[in-house]
């Protein structure tokens, strides 16, 4: 794109700019690069997966712990129950012999850790982007990857809209936790069918990739392929 142009669509006008603020990585590199490490995920081993936590998970508690703790309460019970439906389903050992039949297994439990660990792998990496990153630039990369389907009529303008306008009312609605359940959502629906009272502007500045993006998606394509090399033989 060259120059800057605008739209409106509902409540919000996005405005786009060809120029990027000069990070190290563009925002969709970032994008590109935490996905390529979901697909590697169920190929790393336990120790390796235990230290990307960790690495992962101490910048995070120093600098962002509370909305981490936060997003980690939440998942909890997801993670418990991910444990205990492998630990009674998987067949094994005893893992409490007086229990019998009703006992989870011993490798049920192991099972159930080591989906726990992919969850968390997953769960840090992308609460250190989405910490470390902007709302408008993460927006901007998904814009980004998003402008090939324009040949294929996706209007992906109309998509940046709707995710903006998710993450804002989502946003005031944690911040302000006394309203009432699902008045975001209300608010969120009445922008976009245009029957709110604010003109909300984002500027996207959408950029390009640069050397040091194409050389950092290079190495996770390399990584990638090793892991899938390595787990199939």
């Amino acid at each position: 794109m060259h120059g800057s142009c605008s739209l409106n669509w509902g409540d919000v006008s996005v405005e786009k700019s060809p120029q990027a603020s000069g990070e190290f990585l563009h925002p969709a590199s970032l994008i590109l690069i935490w996905l390529a490490f979901a697909f590697c995920v169920p190929w790393l081993r336990p120790a390796e997966l235990s230290a990307i936590v960790l690495l992962f998970s101490l910048p995070l508690l120093l600098r962002h712990s509370a909305q981490y703790l936060k997003l980690l309460r939440r998942s909890r019970w997801l993670l418990i129950s991910m444990i205990l439906v492998y630990a009674f389903v998987t067949p094994g050992v005893a893992a409490v012999a007086v229990l019998g039949a009703y006992s989870p297994s011993q490798e049920g439990l192991l099972s159930g850790g080591l989906q726990a660990l992919h969850l968390l792998a997953l769960l840090a990496t992308l609460a250190l982007l989405l910490a470390t990153t902007s709302r408008d630039r993460i927006l901007a990369g998904l814009y980004f990857l998003l402008r090939p389907f324009v040949l294929i009529g996706v209007d992906i303008d109309r998509v940046a809209s709707r995710i903006w306008l998710t993450l804002h009312y989502a946003e005031k609605a944690e911040r302000g936790g006394s309203r009432r359940s699902g008045e975001w959502r209300e608010r969120m629906h009445a922008a976009l069918r245009g029957s709110g009272h604010e003109m909300v502007s984002i500027k996207l500045e959408i950029g390009r990739l640069s050397r040091s993006d194409y050389a950092a998606l290079f190495c996770s394509v390399l990584v990638l392929g090793l892991l899938l090399a390595r787990g199939m033989s």
